[in-house]
């Protein structure tokens, strides 16, 4: 269905052979289609996300330029199209790693490794496809595999996850759907607004990902696994070194105001446009506090319980910063890479805006 697919072209990616797309492709698809269901195919996306641009301009104070509702594309995704089309991300982000740990390897460890590994990527993409709602896509954040094309992102929407995710939730579907243009359309805001936090974004990953392709040996990777074992690291982070930590913390403070911002945004928008809003959000609310122990499990030896953190931290703050200094206030965070918050900060906005005192409320109108 993605025409720039790799994995969907049945190619290899990345150019590592210690795993195999193809084959992590076709685990992933097979586990994802046990419990898909079809889309009700009755909601007009398009008309949806270009609609929703309006009020949340307004909440926000941001504008995009031109008319980037003409030229946006809307994609209502099943699962194997969505593990398609990020399949290539994957690879594009583990590729220095991949390379680097294949080089030197036995044949032994390369065939099983290789084999460990084609599965791992295989289930973690088919987990994740039944549990995502809706994805804004950037484009590749690394610098090797960014497109020179500028304007409006994709907007991935999978409306079957989303119609099951309403049945369970026991919410109008509609509701739901509007719910989560609100919050993808946040992000067109955010990132099309102020194309340098893409950028940011894909240097502090660089920063993270590319230290990885370096081999460790045995005493060494002991030494980093017990050090960070004593200052708490989630299994994600146990193999970092210092300088990686601090591009982790980098990144998870970014998405922190990055997610926070969408859900503070879409809370005041979507109690005067989501029928039955606050019935929505407390049903959500409840189903992320009562997650399966599988699925707890998963998340936080994936590291994706960040990602959940991400949001209740990032909104806390948006909302402090807001409720004293209104949307010109929290709209300082994207004038420049200088004004987000550290990871301190985000859990602590009174240091932010203190920080920030020094320079003047300006309002944020797209751009810079």
């Amino acid at each position: 269905m993605m025409e720039n697919s790799a994995a969907a072209e049945g190619k290899e990616t990345g150019g590592s052979e210690m795993i195999s797309w193809r084959m992590a492709r076709s685990v992933a698809v097979t586990m994802a289609a046990r419990t898909e269901r079809g889309s009700p195919g009755s909601f007009d996306y398009e008309a949806a996300t270009a609609e929703a641009l309006a009020p949340l301009a307004d909440f926000t104070g941001i504008e995009l330029p031109g008319n980037p509702a003409s030229e946006r594309r809307i994609v209502v995704s099943d699962r194997a199209a969505w593990i398609d089309f990020n399949l290539e991300s994957f690879g594009v982000l583990m590729e220095p790693v991949l390379k680097r740990a294949s080089q030197g390897a036995g044949e032994m460890t390369r065939i099983f490794g290789g084999a460990t590994l084609t599965a791992q990527m295989g289930f973690l993409l088919g987990f994740l496809s039944a549990r995502v709602l809706g994805q804004y896509d950037t484009g590749p954040l690394m610098p090797n595999a960014r497109s020179t094309e500028g304007g409006p992102g994709k907007v991935f929407f999978l409306d079957g996850n989303i119609a099951a995710a309403a049945e369970r939730l026991r919410v109008p579907v509609d509701g739901l759907r509007l719910w989560i243009v609100l919050h993808e359309m946040t992000h067109a805001l955010q990132f099309e607004g102020f194309p340098w936090l893409r950028d940011y974004l894909g240097q502090t990953m660089e920063a993270l990902i590319g230290p990885l392709s370096q081999r460790m040996g045995g005493a060494q990777m002991i030494r980093r696994l017990t050090s960070n074992l004593k200052s708490g690291g989630r299994s994600i982070e146990l193999f970092m070194t210092a300088e990686q930590r601090f591009a982790f913390d980098r990144v998870q403070a970014a998405m922190s105001v990055i997610e926070g911002y969408s859900d503070y945004v879409m809370d005041g928008v979507g109690r005067k446009t989501v029928p039955g809003y606050a019935n929505l959000t407390r049903r959500m609310a409840q189903s992320r506090a009562n997650r399966p122990p599988l699925d707890t499990a998963i998340f936080r030896l994936t590291g994706m319980d960040v990602k959940l953190e991400q949001y209740r931290l990032g909104e806390a703050f948006c909302s402090a910063v807001a409720s004293r200094q209104g949307m010109d206030g929290l709209n300082r965070v994207w004038r420049g890479p200088e004004n987000l918050p550290t990871l301190e900060e985000v859990r602590d906005p009174g240091l932010w805006m203190m920080r920030m005192e020094s320079g003047p409320v300006r309002s944020a109108r797209g751009g810079a």
